[in-house]
């Protein structure tokens, strides 16, 4: 939310123009603007569901290396 704040802030000419034309095409062809809208937050849900998913299985990854240590750091263990 704050990386949106943070663009808006820096550009609010391209912000303005880019609400204009959003809001025009909510008025014009309300039908239109409504189900662009619904594909696009199920977009990204399904979006936001993968990262998730992906960022918990990076996440287990990352603590089982901690918990049982590097396969190459094991290895010079043992050969040692």
């Amino acid at each position: 939310m704050q990386d949106a704040l943070d663009l808006i802030s820096a550009h609010p000419y391209t912000t303005g123009a880019i609400l204009a034309v959003v809001g025009i095409l909510a008025y014009i062809k309300l039908k239109f603007f409504v189900k662009a809208v619904a594909v696009c937050l199920i977009l990204g849900a399904i979006a936001y569901l993968i990262l998730f998913i992906f960022n918990l299985s990076s996440t287990g990854m990352k603590n089982t290396e901690k918990l049982l240590g590097h396969p190459n750091q094991i290895n010079d263990k043992i050969r040692r």
